[in-house]
């Protein structure tokens, strides 16, 4: 396999195959990242002389306490929330009112997270399709006929591949919670000695699990790639596919861990590249904003408008832009959007093409000894 000819046919692809950058948006705008958080560890700290000294509330008074303290702070928000309301002028029904649109919002938002969910694996469907009847026949397809091959069962098997793959991170989501359980349950109920050293333990055994989890997504993911495309250029089913993915990656994981080692480091050139483009494309951002403040200021002004019927002052302007901030925020951050894509095609291309030279190297191999014979 030739990585530099693979590279070069998809960096080909993407340019001159226009109609695969509409499901490029689409895969852009769906694409999901995760962001960590951290805290503090909740000890109390006691000067003690010359010694420095952890102390942790381990006493039987301490589940009264917090219970206490969580009331308090119950208590202490709502009466935040009830004095922000009156200070804002927000009449009871008003409230009830905004209550019914928040809930509105949110069913909104998840109707689009299922459209959004739906619209990613018929594009990764077609986009793999697409490349491969590229490369088969020469024929470029135009978007419908994308969306058409694209709107299949195949669709569905790539949702159920990815869910497998994920399986890990649900585990270890669970592990997470059930450690938190673990170590709650033991300050609550063990002496100070026997939770200081199970909640070390735990800690432990929880970053392990976290390394152990990365590492195994790491494969998965790459062989996701393989899943994926078994089931959309063989026509496989769930099953046959992950065992068709994996017997691949493993007779030929010199090809396949060369391709991963590439796109990584075309990875860390893209995080630099993204990084000079915020800046890059700050001036083409505030024409994009504003031009995405005309188009949403017309659903915007029905949605104040609509919900005018119902609120009074300034809130039917507040919740009328927060229902149209995400058409906004596409439009201001198109240029970004329309970067994302082009990576997004770009790789699924390299890998769809890497599956084709890998699905063709036994048949090259056969050929070979059959030349050698007839020498």
């Amino acid at each position: 396999m030739d990585p530099v000819k693979i590279l070069k046919r998809s960096w080909h692809i993407l340019w001159s195959y226009k109609a695969l950058w509409v499901f490029g948006l689409i895969l852009a705008l769906t694409a999901a990242g995760s962001s960590g958080g951290s805290g503090n560890s909740g000890s109390s700290y006691r000067y003690d002389g010359e010694n420095q000294q952890y102390e942790l509330p381990l006493t039987e008074d301490f589940s009264e306490d917090f219970q206490k303290a969580f009331e308090e702070a119950g208590e202490e928000f709502k009466k935040i929330f009830e004095e922000g309301v009156q200070a804002a002028g927000i009449s009871r029904s008003e409230v009830s009112t905004l209550i019914w649109i928040g809930a509105a919002f949110i069913l909104v938002m998840l109707t689009m997270g299922i459209v959004m969910s739906i619209a990613r694996y018929v594009s990764e469907t077609a986009v793999i399709r697409m490349v491969d009847e590229y490369e088969a026949t020469d024929t470029k397809m135009t978007v419908r006929s994308g969306f058409r091959i694209g709107w299949s069962r195949t669709s569905w098997r790539l949702f159920l591949i990815n869910l497998i793959v994920n399986i890990p991170v649900f585990l270890l989501i669970g592990l997470l919670i059930l450690d938190g359980f673990v170590m709650y349950r033991a300050v609550m109920s063990d002496g100070e000695q026997f939770a200081i050293a199970g909640m070390v333990a735990l800690i432990g055994f929880t970053f392990l699990i976290i390394f152990v989890t990365i590492l195994v997504m790491a494969v998965l993911v790459l062989l996701r790639q393989f899943f994926w495309r078994a089931a959309v250029l063989e026509d496989l089913g769930v099953r046959a596919s992950l065992r068709r993915g994996f017997a691949m990656a493993r007779e030929n994981w010199k090809n396949i861990g060369l391709m991963w080692l590439i796109m990584m480091g075309l990875g860390i050139v893209w995080m630099i590249v993204s990084f000079i483009s915020l800046f890059v494309l700050l001036p083409v951002a505030f024409f994009t904003a504003i031009f995405g403040a005309v188009i949403a200021a017309i659903p915007g002004m029905l949605l104040v408008g609509f919900f005018s019927l119902f609120l009074s002052g300034p809130l039917p302007w507040i919740v009328g832009g927060i229902f149209i901030l995400p058409l906004f925020l596409t439009l201001a951050f198109s240029p970004w959007i329309l970067l994302t894509a082009w990576q997004q095609i770009y790789a699924s291309t390299v890998w769809t093409l890497t599956y084709r030279e890998i699905k063709a190297l036994p048949a090259l191999t056969e050929d070979s000894e059959i030349d050698l014979l007839e020498a």
